[in-house]
């Protein structure tokens, strides 16, 4: 957690007394899954994300898009046709992304954004939840995830990219953003456990950022 902070304080202070950024708010749906391979079905578990994002332009082209945000990822295994099994994750998060920037031909105030980048992640709580959708099975259940009992790592990083498509206003923007993550510590490693229990996501944001100073 203190390393999570640590990053977005850095950054907001070398940038917070710099001319050309805009700060904003930003939420949206996820939709993710674990990158290991099971026996069932897998489908994405569907959550949301919302927070706090700024940018700062450093040239014409360039510049880095950053924010501190509440995300929601876990998995979603369908084990039969009526029971699934899901992790229901909730994260502090950090992404961090180099951005570069294009004008697109004949729209007048859109501009296109390229990210690429990291972030890292805190782990805050998590729920598994099995449902039956089978009137004959009454067997749905709730559980809250023990983090010292399963061994299960509360810090995640991995990298990070995607884009936004960005509308001017007079003194900001609005911007549909899209970013893929893909984890690398094994959040839920057990002994003789070969699988890779690494997440995996989509993001999907709408986001509103205002111009702070010229």
């Amino acid at each position: 957690m203190k390393q999570t902070l640590s990053i977005f304080l850095i950054l907001f202070s070398t940038t917070a007394f710099a001319q050309n950024w805009y700060v904003g708010i930003t939420a949206g749906p996820t939709f993710s899954n674990y990158k290991t391979k099971t026996p069932w079905e897998e489908v994405s578990n569907i959550g949301y994300t919302f927070g706090a994002t700024a940018y700062k332009q450093t040239s014409a082209n360039f510049g880095v898009n950053f924010g501190l945000q509440y995300i929601t990822k876990g998995y979603n295994h369908v084990i039969c046709n009526t029971i699934t099994d899901k992790l229901n994750a909730s994260y502090l998060e950090i992404p961090i992304m180099a951005d570069y920037t294009f004008i697109i031909p004949s729209l007048e105030n859109f501009k296109a954004h390229l990210n690429l980048g990291f972030y890292s992640a805190y782990w805050l709580s998590g729920k598994y939840e099995t449902e039956s959708s089978d009137p004959d099975v009454i067997d749905s259940s709730t559980e809250t995830l023990d983090f010292t009992k399963t061994g299960t790592s509360r810090f995640d990083i991995g990298p990070s990219g995607g884009g936004r498509i960005e509308y001017i206003l007079k003194n900001g923007s609005l911007s549909l953003d899209f970013r893929y993550e893909l984890g690398l510590i094994d959040l839920q490693k057990q002994i003789n456990d070969n699988s890779t229990n690494t997440n995996r996501a989509w993001v999907i944001g709408i986001s509103y950022m205002k111009l702070l100073s010229k």
